[in-house]
């Protein structure tokens, strides 16, 4: 067998370059609406940090479609635990169903399953 010749070539590896994440998010009134996707959970908790500390905000809403479902119940359960020294949020109501939502292709829709988590700050009540 002939081996190649490498000698004069640059044979360094390139590296595949960081790949850079924006967090899907709207802001509905006094609702803050964060679109959960595959992504790592710790990616989405700045932005539920920023949420939850805006006075004018009451409520803020994890959406996930299909396979992210996972995702956003562990984007919840996670913030809850961990922040729960600085912030203390509660889930209020969890939504699940399943919406028609229209194929990549163009040709006609599917049916997806889909989750709604509502939590808002805990209201910490003083007493005199």
């Amino acid at each position: 067998m002939a081996e190649k010749n490498t000698k004069g070539k640059n044979t360094k590896k390139t590296s595949k370059p960081k790949r850079h994440y924006r967090v899907n998010k709207k802001l509905d009134g006094k609702v803050g609406i964060i679109f959960i996707g595959h992504e790592d959970p710790f990616l989405y908790f700045p932005d539920m940090m920023s949420y939850f500390d805006r006075e004018e905000i009451d409520y803020v809403h994890l959406k996930a479609r299909g396979k992210s479902i996972s995702n956003a119940v562990n984007v919840a359960e996670q913030f809850k635990n961990r922040f729960g020294r600085e912030i203390k949020v509660k889930v209020n109501n969890v939504e699940i169903g399943t919406e028609e939502v229209p194929r990549k292709d163009k040709k006609g829709k599917i049916k997806m399953s889909f989750i709604d988590i509502k939590m808002s700050k805990e209201k910490i009540l003083e007493t005199n």
